[in-house]
């Protein structure tokens, strides 16, 4: 095959796909300024290797035939260098939009005139010489008329001479203003680049920037070796590298649009594309083969090379199917199955939500793959947040607070109204008087996607436009569709993660209150020569504040004894019976009187806490040698008192619950304790016990309980009420915390002054 032939093939071959590629990026989005720009830019371009090809093909003229080239027809060739300026266009529109400040939009028509000036030169201006014969004036004939046609007459010599000049030289003159051309939108696109951000669009760029470096470089070299080394150089050379150029901007365009998505070229026509040069190549070597396969046959089989060359063929179409199949498979693996093919990027998003629980994460991974796969610029949450029980706009960049949206704002209404991705416009009637539709417009968003379980709007996200000017297509709402599905699921684990977390901490800090109330509490009761003293609490499902404990005084005579309560439930309530431990202590320690001890109590925890912090409190000190009980109640439930014969008195002396009031004082009073005396201390827990019809134990019944069985021993009479109380109040844990001190004088009056 000789090499004429490869170069008008190849020449069809890319003029070919440069015309599929400007038609399916113009069809793709035909709106779209930039696709219009980049479809007429590959039109043009796609001229130049079809007018080599056709000028291949075009036999040599018959002597005394016009010669193609002189023939008018012949110079629309010219028209493919339209090229120039729809490419110059091209890299004022990509990546950055450098029109759209631009005022003057029908001035960007200038650009055309150069090369459309040629084209008329070359069609109309052929032969300058007859044009010129026929505005020139007879010199013989004198009368007005040739005065006055005299000025136009040099007039348009002059500008036909203009004319010659530059059609004498319209080679060099229109390849400089080319070149001219190629440098500046070589110097937009590298200039544009700079501002680009977003990887994906970065890419394309870069591609795109690589491949039209490649292309102009090979087309401004073959232009000097034109006009510089024509002589040296064989023409087959300089149509190689002419030809190399249009080679390489047609690969570096396809594999942009392909790999990169470059323009946003849908998914059906990138692989549209795909195919049609899978099947191009595929075509091209079965006819390469088929021309060429007796000639390469006829070395092993001489005259029969024919006939096998026959079965050879028959033999390669057999496997054209296979082969068509296996090649497109391997093309669309290498190229569709991308970051930007949609199906991978729902089953990517789905791989990472599903395991991303931190709802800052979450939006991240959100924002991200908006911005990855569809290059959108900007990404706005609007969630409900459960602290306010109101939607608020999270941080952007225009604000570093959350911006809370009012319930009955009415863009929020019309939004809530969307089930699918809706362009932001056609939410206008929803815009009168609301502050989210201000916040929206600020942000120039353009979709609303909205995320809505089976019963409550979530939130939604509000969208940007698209970088480099791409549009929302069909593909694109489809995939906000199914993404703004699984947002839901993951918002939904996200949320229920965090309560569970919330959860976690809140049983934690129980286990803690509740270690915390454990230790307060002593290992077991003291021993003393006058009385027996057992004790018990049984804490509920969460920690209360009950609290008892056993302090001896600084003398070592009397044993002071404390039961408490403290209001509010987990780790306050066992800091402030810490606190109140602490306290009681101290004062013990330093012998203050037990009315004062009380006071100062109530001032420390009145001025250290909220008002509705408080404690009842009992304390009473035993005097161990003659029985004395001095004791003061703080609103605590009253102690009973079961003398031997039944007889029960109630220990009420005191004053009010500690850390409800200020500057209070306390009363203290003593009673004298005598063998077989019973005293039984107890908290609400068990006074407050209810059954299922919801009747508490009673405190009545605790007396009459403890006053019948005055004669059992305090362990036993603990035990005794215990299993009474649960089987008044089955429920276990128990409601609340049930702490019991009971305490009984020996028998033996000798003990005793």
């Amino acid at each position: 095959m000789d090499t004429e032939l490869i170069t008008t093939l190849v020449s069809l071959l890319a003029g070919g796909l440069l015309l599929y590629l400007a038609i399916t990026i113009t069809r793709d989005n035909f709106e779209n300024r930039l696709n219009r720009v980049t479809g007429s830019m590959l039109f043009f371009a796609g001229l130049a290797p079809l007018f080599l090809a056709l000028g291949s093909i075009v036999q040599q003229p018959e002597a005394g035939v016009t010669t193609l080239p002189d023939s008018p027809l012949y110079q629309l060739h010219t028209i493919w260098e339209l090229f120039f300026p729809t490419l110059l266009l091209f890299a004022m529109l990509f990546p950055v939009d450098r029109l759209r400040e631009f005022k003057q939009s029908r001035l960007r028509t200038l650009v055309f005139v150069p090369q459309i000036m040629h084209l008329i030169i070359m069609l109309f201006f052929g032969n300058i010489n007859r044009m010129l014969a026929m505005v020139e004036l007879d010199p013989s004939r004198e009368g007005f008329t040739t005065i006055v046609l005299k000025p136009f007459s040099y007039l348009f010599t002059g500008v036909l001479l203009l004319i010659g000049f530059i059609r004498s030289y319209e080679q060099v003159i229109f390849d400089v203003v080319n070149l001219l051309y190629v440098g500046i939108a070589v110097y937009f696109l590298e200039t544009g680049s700079r501002y680009l951000r977003e990887p994906r669009l970065l890419n394309q760029t870069r591609t795109v920037l690589w491949g039209t470096r490649l292309a102009l470089g090979l087309y401004s070299a073959a232009v000097v070796m034109v006009h510089l080394f024509s002589k040296e150089i064989a023409p087959q050379y300089i149509a190689a590298t002419q030809l190399g150029s249009v080679v390489a901007g047609v690969a570096i365009f396809g594999y942009a649009i392909i790999r990169h998505q470059f323009l946003d070229v849908q998914l059906v026509f990138r692989q549209s594309f795909i195919y049609t040069i899978a099947m191009a190549i595929l075509v091209g070597g079965y006819v390469v083969m088929g021309m060429q396969a007796k000639e390469m046959l006829t070395p092993l089989f001489g005259a029969r090379a024919e006939l096998v060359s026959y079965v050879f063929l028959i033999f390669v179409l057999l496997l054209f199917q296979p082969i068509s199949s296996w090649l497109d498979n391997l093309i669309r693996s290498m190229f569709i199955r991308t970051r930007t093919d949609y199906r991978a990027i729902i089953e990517r998003f789905s791989r990472q939500v599903i395991s991303v629980f931190d709802p800052h994460q979450l939006r991240q991974t959100i924002e991200e793959t908006l911005k990855t796969a569809l290059l959108v610029e900007n990404v706005y949450f609007v969630l409900y947040d459960d602290s306010v029980g109101e939607y608020t706009l999270l941080p952007d960049e225009l604000s570093s607070h959350r911006v809370i949206i009012d319930r009955d704002d009415l863009m929020l209404r019309g939004i809530n109204l969307l089930d699918a991705p809706t362009h932001y416009s056609l939410l206008n009637e929803y815009e009168e008087s609301s502050k989210l539709a201000e916040l929206l417009k600020e942000r120039k968003v353009k979709l609303i996607l909205t995320m809505k379980d089976a019963q409550h709007l979530l939130g939604f996200l509000a969208v940007t436009q698209k970088a480099a000017g791409y549009r929302y297509s069909a593909e694109d709402f489809n995939l906000l569709g199914v993404l703004s599905n699984q947002m839901v699921t993951a918002l939904t684990n996200a949320r229920l993660y965090v309560e569970s977390l919330e959860r976690l901490r809140l049983q934690e800090e129980v286990n803690m209150a509740r270690q915390i109330q454990l230790d307060l509490l002593p290992s077991s009761p003291p021993d003393l020569p006058c009385s027996v003293i057992c004790a018990s609490s049984i804490p509920s499902r969460t920690v209360g504040g009950d609290f008892y404990d056993f302090v001896p005084t600084r003398d070592g005579k009397r044993m002071g004894i404390v039961i408490a309560d403290a209001s509010g439930k987990g780790m306050p309530a066992a800091l402030m019976m810490a606190q109140i431990q602490a306290m009681i202590r101290s004062e013990v320690s330093n012998g203050t009187p037990i009315p004062t001890m009380m006071s100062n109590m109530n001032q420390q925890v009145t001025h250290s806490t909220s008002a509705e912090k408080y404690v009842t409190l009992f304390y009473g000190e035993l005097d161990k040698e003659t029985g004395t009980f001095e004791f003061a109640n703080a609103g605590h439930n009253y102690p009973v008192l079961v003398r031997e014969n039944g007889q029960i008195e109630l220990l009420e002396a005191g004053g009010p619950i500690i850390g409800a009031f200020s500057f209070v004082s306390y009363t203290s009073a003593s009673v004298q304790l005598r063998p077989k005396d019973l005293l039984f201390f107890f908290t609400d827990g068990l006074s407050e016990a209810m059954d299922a019809q919801g009747t508490e134990y009673g405190e009545e019944r605790i007396r009459k309980f403890v006053s019948e069985r005055r004669n059992e021993a305090p362990n036993a009479i603990m035990q005794m009420i215990l299993d009474d109380v649960r089987t008044h109040d089955p429920s276990q844990p128990p409601q609340d915390d049930t702490t019991i001190i009971a305490l009984k004088m020996h028998d033996h009056p000798g003990v005793l002054r």
